[in-house]
């Protein structure tokens, strides 16, 4: 619910890009950490709006208004934090450019980095490839915001998978019980495939989904089926059916 959420920090793709930044030459030179790239915290940060790229001025009888930040222009740094930059592909970037980076963007400038990349390639996964990296969470829809959670847990299941092949101990795996209520609604075909990909990379992982859809397509992919019925509301709350999509489709 804050503006310094965003989904390159909610995944725990940042932490990886501030370290890259931190092992610059130009930093190295100026003793800047990983800490000096936050806008959260830190002496990196504009002091101005301690990072948000805005002001927030609160109205008595309207809506609050925000400003672009006039010393930073909106890109949370101080000008010298700036001045560091990566050659990523053809590009020579700041941390404030790259936040400025959709997923796609980001993930074709960080294709030899792969902290950053499995961070990052679940926003692809589950469709917000489009989001740009810094772009607050508060502002994004129902139905993005929770995708964006699922691509949290996806992003975690990624890592927990290369610990496990890399042979280093990652912890116990902690499986969740998912509870979806229709979550195609709205979506196109294409993201709806998207979706389903990513239910399965969750079931692989060890987790539990329950889903309450109407979609065939989730339908047919489901391994176990309860139909409730026969009607709606009051003419409904009864098992009609059960079992595999296979044994229904006899019935």
């Amino acid at each position: 619910r804050t503006t310094r959420s965003n989904p390159a920090s909610y995944v725990g793709a940042f932490d990886a890009i501030r370290k890259l930044f931190a092992k610059a030459p130009a930093a190295l030179e100026r003793g800047y950490t990983a800490g000096t790239f936050s806008f959260n915290s830190g002496t990196g940060r504009c002091a101005t709006c301690g990072g948000n790229g805005f002001e927030h001025i609160e109205m008595q009888f309207l809506s609050d208004v925000y400003l672009r930040c006039a010393d930073c222009d909106g890109r949370r740094y101080r000008a010298e934090v700036l001045e560091v930059r990566l050659e990523l592909g053809s590009r020579n970037l700041s941390i404030a450019d790259v936040l400025d980076l959709t997923v796609s963007e980001a993930i074709a400038s960080f294709a030899g980095e792969r902290e950053v990349l499995a961070r990052l390639q679940p926003l692809a996964e589950v469709g917000l490839d489009y989001l740009r990296l810094g772009q607050p969470v508060p502002t994004l829809s129902g139905g993005e915001a929770q995708r964006l959670k699922l691509a949290g847990y996806l992003a975690e299941a990624a890592l927990s998978a290369t610990a496990k092949d890399n042979g280093k101990p990652n912890g116990p795996c902690k499986r969740t019980l998912f509870l979806f209520d229709e979550p195609t609604t709205g979506l196109h075909f294409d993201d709806i495939e998207k979706l389903l990909r990513s239910f399965r990379r969750l079931l692989s992982a060890g987790h539990s989904l329950l889903v309450i859809e109407h979609n065939l397509d989730v339908i047919r992919a489901a391994d176990w089926l309860i139909d409730m019925g026969p009607e709606g509301g009051a003419a409904g709350g009864q098992i009609v059916a059960c079992g595999t999509p296979a044994d229904l489709v006899l019935l």
